[in-house]
């Protein structure tokens, strides 16, 4: 590995130890990262077994219920509201991992994780390490650290903060929602395509609002995290610039999703009949209600 990316990671690293430890100030969530660091170590074993790194990709989901509830299992006084998220990630992160594992298990490496394999050679194993695991679950903890915290620190009781809770954990809902049936009609859809015979690029449902549904619900899910956890700025439980920081949770998986995932997915469906027209009429990623 080259001094730069060494550089780059212990950045990184220290970063999210102060981020995870309120400044150096608390042990915090130390322990949630360092279990989720473990648990993406643990897929990166198998991986190597089996020498497929993207089941990384299966293991995405679970990789924040494993936080959740370590969280909740290390806090003094979890209240309702923490149970509710725990609840909440438990059923999001559950039900995408068995997705994934339903879709791609048995079948070859992605072929973008396999393209990384041909360009490492010889180095495959220590690049996918850092660069695949170490990676996704750093990004995995920084997502999931606003909701982490106010399932640690929250002391919600009902109130004039009942807005945001009662506010985000709707957003989430709705999130979810995009998300199941976004990906249901999905299915529908390519089963269809396999029994006809045929290439049809779907335009109904939710797909005919904007060109990934998934993903937006997913945008909402964890914006809707975040405003359930601005209960702790009623408290004294931790600094408002602390949780303001925070905001880098929505963030990321938003810079994520839509510079990454969204061109990454879109370019292998340009081949579809009908693309061009399609993208022109629906948004990439956030509804257009009205015509």
């Amino acid at each position: 590995m080259d001094i730069k990316r060494i550089i780059i990671y212990s950045f990184l690293f220290a970063l999210i130890l102060a981020l995870a430890s309120q400044g150096f100030t608390q042990v915090g969530l130390l322990i949630p990262l360092a279990l989720t660091f473990a648990y993406f170590t643990l897929i990166f074993i198998y991986a190597q077994v089996l020498k497929n790194n993207s089941i990384v990709d299966i293991g995405w989901g679970m990789g924040f219920v494993v936080g959740s509830w370590v969280t909740l299992l290390t806090s003094e006084n979890p209240t309702l509201l923490s149970y509710l998220v725990v609840a909440f990630i438990t059923l999001w992160g559950v039900r995408l991992s068995v997705r994934l594992f339903k879709r791609n298990w048995g079948k070859a490496e992605d072929f973008r994780y396999a393209q990384w394999r041909e360009e490492w050679g010889e180095n495959v194993v220590i690049a996918a390490f850092f660069r695949v695991f170490m990676i996704q679950g750093l990004i995995n903890f920084i997502v999931g650290s606003a909701a982490y915290s106010t399932i640690r620190y929250n002391t919600f009781s009902g109130g004039i903060d009942s807005i945001f809770v009662y506010g985000g954990l709707l957003m989430a809902l709705i999130g979810l929602y995009f998300e199941v049936v976004g990906d249901e009609q999905l299915r529908k859809s390519i089963e269809e395509n396999k029994r006809k015979g045929t290439k049809t690029l779907i335009q109904t449902g939710l797909w005919s609002i904007t060109r990934h549904p998934n993903y937006f619900g997913e945008i909402l899910i964890w914006v809707g995290l975040y405003l359930v956890g601005f209960t702790l700025l009623f408290t004294q439980a931790v600094n408002p610039l602390y949780y303001g920081l925070l905001v880098i949770s929505p963030l990321l998986m938003s810079i994520v999703l839509i510079k990454i995932s969204t061109p990454l997915l879109e370019k292998n469906m340009e081949k579809y009949p009908g693309w061009d027209e399609y993208a022109k009429r629906v948004p990439m990623i956030f509804p257009k209600l009205t015509k």
